[in-house]
């Protein structure tokens, strides 16, 4: 996946200043349906314009298709989207196509596809780094940031009602970045100016003129396709002969999904309709509900319930734990004691609010928290740092942001069958436990 990064050294420049740069990787979400060179020239004018800041250095850049439970009409396949930008891009020496978002069984929010690549790049490097047996200096320079690269028409998505939680604009736009492409009439700076969240980041966005206009769309491109119009010299050549060789982009292909709603407007739908109801009885994991809806006569809906975390779990399986450790800069004393530990998980939870108690013979941890609300984390026992936590649902699981010192520092809590899973995160270095429910 990362063979096309720079196998350089930081420090083998030419430039003492280019050096001394942070490493930067761009990742671009999207349909890609299909590709264009438009969406492959964002690349090189992203990394032009952030060379010109004098603060980075460009070491890759990342093409992630969505999902087909995106929903989006007229979108085909993945394997066929996925299979024609790698086709686009095999010229390239440092933008690479990634499948992972792709193979998703659902829709992925974009926070989400960003923690993935922002791990497996972090790793990746770390693995460079032991391997020049890990000079300090090497260390702090080497790991790259990851930014989000979009055209200016994707800001205007934050404003979309039910696209978008603030929780993950914030994410985006604060812990990682963005670097947004003008494009046509859109004006990306008055997106971020009506922007609360973004201007509170707007240090983070970096928006770039595009002074060669090149107005390809992606919409027009298969509308021509189905029409039997020419699209050379807006498509790469592979592309076009792929295309015609499994008979894309048809007058039928364009019909599927038609009528569907988008699933990141679904899925945030769900939502909308618990919060409206007007009587509800909770019984086990569901609700039934009674909702009222303007114009309309009463609906009565049952909702599934996320899953229920409730009950005393005893420790099983604790993998990588001491790396994890060694992450939060713990001393070695502590690290070999807590290795050694098998702390239990006691779980109150009361619709969103929950209270994980953390138990062990050497020290006890206590989480109280509501889903959803941000809070300050002590974490005083463990590596004596404070966070700015916020918990959040990701389907049945339980997804936690630790905004602090520590980049990427988090956990998802799930559950299968008895047993309670957990994840820790912290600057690439993942953790596993597993929990046995006794009660």
């Amino acid at each position: 996946m990362w063979s096309r990064f720079p196998r350089r050294r930081c420090t083998t420049r030419s430039s003492a200043d280019m050096a001394a740069r942070i490493p930067l990787v761009l990742l671009a979400c999207g349909s890609f349906n299909p590709i264009t060179n438009q969406h492959m020239r964002l690349f090189e004018l992203a990394r032009d314009h952030m060379h010109l800041t004098g603060q980075y250095q460009v070491v890759g850049g990342i093409v992630s298709p969505v999902g087909d439970g995106y929903g989006k009409q007229g979108l085909v396949t993945a394997k066929h989207r996925v299979a024609m930008a790698k086709m686009a891009l095999q010229s390239s020496d440092w933008v690479s196509v990634d499948d992972w978002e792709s193979q998703q069984p659902d829709w992925t929010e974009t926070a989400i596809t960003m923690r993935y690549h922002h791990g497996r790049i972090a790793k990746q490097y770390q693995h460079r780094i032991e391997a020049l047996n890990n000079p300090p200096w090497e260390s702090a320079l080497c790991t790259p940031q990851l930014k989000l690269l979009c055209g200016a028409d994707f800001l205007a998505s934050f404003r979309v009602p039910g696209l978008w939680s603030d929780e993950h604009v914030e994410e985006v736009a604060g812990r990682f970045g963005l670097v947004c492409v003008s494009r046509g009439g859109q004006q990306p700076d008055r997106a971020v100016h009506e922007s609360d969240l973004l201007s509170r980041h707007s240090a983070n966005v970096f928006l770039v003129r595009e002074w060669v206009r090149n107005e390809t769309s992606a919409t027009e491109v298969r509308r021509a396709l189905r029409r039997g119009l020419s699209v050379k010299y807006l498509l790469p050549d592979d592309v076009i002969d792929y295309i015609r060789a499994h008979g894309l982009y048809t007058h039928d292909s364009e019909l599927k999904n038609k009528g569907a709603k988008l699933r990141p407007l679904t899925k945030q739908g769900l939502l909308d309709l618990f919060l409206t109801a007007v009587r509800h009885s909770v019984a086990g994991n569901q609700i039934s509900a009674t909702l009222t809806f303007t114009g309309l006569k009463e609906s009565h809906l049952t909702f599934k319930m996320p899953a229920d975390y409730n009950g005393y779990w005893k420790m099983t399986v604790n993998d990588n734990f001491e790396e994890y450790l060694k992450g939060l800069d713990v001393n070695i004393a502590i690290r070999k004691i807590a290795v050694l530990l098998s702390p239990d998980k006691d779980v109150t939870q009361n619709g969103n609010h929950f209270v994980i108690k953390t138990l062990s013979t050497f020290k006890n941890y206590n989480m109280d928290f509501e889903i959803g609300k941000e809070f300050e984390e002590d974490l005083s026992g463990i590596d004596d740092r404070k966070c700015m936590t916020t918990v959040s649902w990701d389907g049945d699981k339980l997804v936690c942001v630790q905004k602090g010192e520590k980049e990427g520092r988090g956990w998802t809590h799930w559950i299968e069958g008895d047993e309670l899973h957990l994840e820790l995160r912290v600057e690439g270095v993942v953790a596993k436990q597993v929990f046995k429910k006794t009660s």
